[in-house]
């Protein structure tokens, strides 16, 4: 049986991010295409059962740009888009997906300061376009539990 992975997305005018949530995973196949469709299929989690995700996006992407990087949780992707504009949604109209969340340590809205993710030093260089990419090392804890929770919360006034 094929499992479905756990994934989250946020995006700017440029790009999406997407984040697959899986643990030491092994053989990783992914593509994407300019067209928009990500694939993924690879062995993981505690119980080692082969997941996949294909993904049709809501509009076309440079395949060529788009970067992953694989850690010891979560498959990163930073995914540059076609046109620089907000979408509607992340999948076409119609398509509902219960593993899918909005990655909120992420979002930024369209009116907000665009600046880039920080992803803890993480290189992504050379990996776009690389399909089976082995795993890499200092991702241990990257976006792991409830990183950016605190700063959400500290300004948010009546809480407590």
């Amino acid at each position: 049986m094929v499992f479905s992975p756990v994934f989250k997305w946020a995006e700017r005018t440029d790009k999406v991010y997407i984040t697959i949530e899986l643990e030491d995973v092994k053989d990783p196949q992914i593509e994407l295409t300019d067209e928009g469709t990500l694939s993924f299929k690879g062995v993981g989690g505690t119980t080692k059962h082969e997941y996949a995700l294909d993904l049709k996006l809501y509009k076309g992407i440079k395949k060529d740009e788009s970067k992953w990087a694989i850690g010891e949780r979560h498959i990163v992707f930073v995914i540059i888009k076609q046109e620089e504009e907000y979408w509607e949604r992340l999948l076409p109209t119609g398509v509902k997906m219960n593993n899918c969340k909005v990655d909120w340590d992420k979002w930024k809205d369209e009116d907000e300061d665009q600046t880039d993710v920080d992803f803890g030093g993480m290189d992504f260089g050379g990996m776009g376009g690389a399909g089976g990419m082995g795993g890499m090392g200092g991702m241990e804890g990257l976006m792991g539990g409830m990183g950016g929770m605190e700063g959400m919360m500290g300004g948010m006034g009546g809480m407590g």
